[in-house]
């Protein structure tokens, strides 16, 4: 569905908007949480078992409403970016982004060759251009209305994180403070302490700071819950999500259960 993008339209007035990790590969619990008021879904292909069948199937029943529509790809392949792309996501979110070149081939995996991209002309029969009824006014105003985002969460991405930032196209940093303790911590034990490290803290900081101050991209986090969301738009995040369909399904289970059994 070719549409204004209403996250980058918040994100723009400084609207906080609030995020909803989609781990369920089904359409009707998309469509519910559709409904409850989030303002954007990132559907995971990194971890989850959906296939692009089930992703425009979640797309259809996500777009009744406005909610803007994010697809976490598994990884930098610029074949399964257009193919996204040409399904009708509104934005993507690219994992462990570690330098500015990769994020210009992120970049020029979204982009016509007008634009100095490398996307397959499509939009004459792919559903993000309505099946072709959009042609011609996709190409003319698919940019603005593409949300592009990457992951920072190596120390190797954290080192070039201003560099990556920078990067004409990238709208937001989103930054993954679980795979950076993978990164730094000697083992396991130690990614149930997230907070409880120094060199991660610095490295949290210095990263907020330096996204915080680069005019065109914005700061995205990930929260377990509510307190800690609000508290990373107090830190000034500019996007969050507090929530996913998985967790959520767990937490309200077990409460049910708990207060069950006294």
């Amino acid at each position: 569905m070719f549409r204004p993008n209403r996250l980058k339209k918040m994100l723009q007035t400084d609207s906080q908007p609030i995020g909803c990790w989609i781990f369920f590969s089904d359409a009707d619990s998309i469509e519910l949480l559709s409904m409850c008021g989030f303002d954007a879904f990132i559907i995971d292909h990194e971890h989850g078992a959906m296939d692009m069948s089930v992703l425009v199937e979640q797309l259809r029943a996500a777009q009744a409403t406005d909610v803007t529509c994010i697809l976490r790809v598994p990884s930098h392949d610029p074949v399964y970016i257009k193919r996204a792309l040409d399904m009708g996501v509104e934005g993507i979110l690219v994992p462990t982004v570690e330098s500015a070149d990769e994020a210009q081939a992120i970049v020029a995996a979204t982009r016509y060759r007008p634009h100095g991209g490398h996307r397959g002309i499509g939009y004459l029969e792919s559903r993000a251009a309505n099946w072709g009824l959009a042609a011609p006014d996709y190409p003319a105003n698919y940019r603005e209305n593409l949300f592009i985002a990457v992951i920072v969460e190596t120390r190797r991405g954290f080192e070039n994180v201003k560099e990556i930032a920078a990067v004409d196209g990238i709208d937001m940093v989103f930054l993954g403070p679980g795979d950076l303790t993978a990164d730094i911590a000697d083992d396991f034990p130690a990614l149930t302490k997230l907070g409880d490290n120094s060199e991660l803290n610095r490295l949290m900081a210095e990263a907020e700071a330096i996204i915080r101050s680069t005019s065109d991209c914005w700061l995205g986090g990930i929260s377990l819950n509510a307190a800690g969301g609000r508290a990373l738009f107090a830190k000034g995040y500019d996007f969050v999500t507090p929530a996913a369909d998985g967790w959520m399904l767990s937490d309200a289970a077990r409460s049910v259960v708990t207060g069950m059994r006294g």
